[in-house]
């Protein structure tokens, strides 16, 4: 399940279908409701972590195919440069169109690979976004509870 998704449904049962305790602004909560959507969320939890290695193995293959690619180009250039080989004016030339060759291709990598990277960036940013989040609600849902459990041993407490 989207964690997202269980997130807001677990704040819209919380903050608009827990019915409010008059005079006092706080929320009643069922505690099996929130521990059931609550450990929906732990399961969903692993499949987010799954996506982001996901994410990491597409980086990793994305930079192998780059580096294969560069050291192909490189090969070539190198490969070229050897056919060239003969009279001073074609080895000069091809140790001219060698070295833009290298330079193009170092270029390529290094933009493939920065953009590789802020792919990554971007993906993790959103991943950690999204647990901080599920962090947020987990805690601002247990320590509701906590209170709540707290005014009810009070409520007994006086009522004794």
């Amino acid at each position: 399940m989207d964690i997202e998704f269980l997130l807001q449904r677990l704040e819209k049962y919380i903050l608009e279908e827990c019915p409010k305790i008059p005079l006092s602004g706080n929320r009643t909560v069922n505690e099996e409701e929130v521990r059931l959507q609550l450990a929906q969320i732990q399961q969903a939890i692993p499949e987010e972590i799954t996506r982001a290695r996901q994410v990491l193995k597409q980086k990793e293959d994305v930079l192998a195919k780059v580096r294969e690619e560069a050291a192909q180009v490189i090969a070539d250039a190198q490969a070229e440069a050897q056919n060239l080989v003969g009279e001073h004016r074609i080895v000069q030339e091809a140790k001219q169109q060698s070295a833009v060759i290298l330079q193009r291709a170092e270029r390529e990598a290094v933009a493939l690979r920065s953009e590789a990277d802020e792919y990554a960036f971007d993906v993790l940013s959103q991943l950690q976004e999204e647990l901080a989040r599920s962090q947020r609600v987990v805690d601002n849902g247990l320590r509701k509870l906590e209170a709540d459990r707290e005014r009810r041993m009070q409520q007994v407490e006086k009522s004794s």
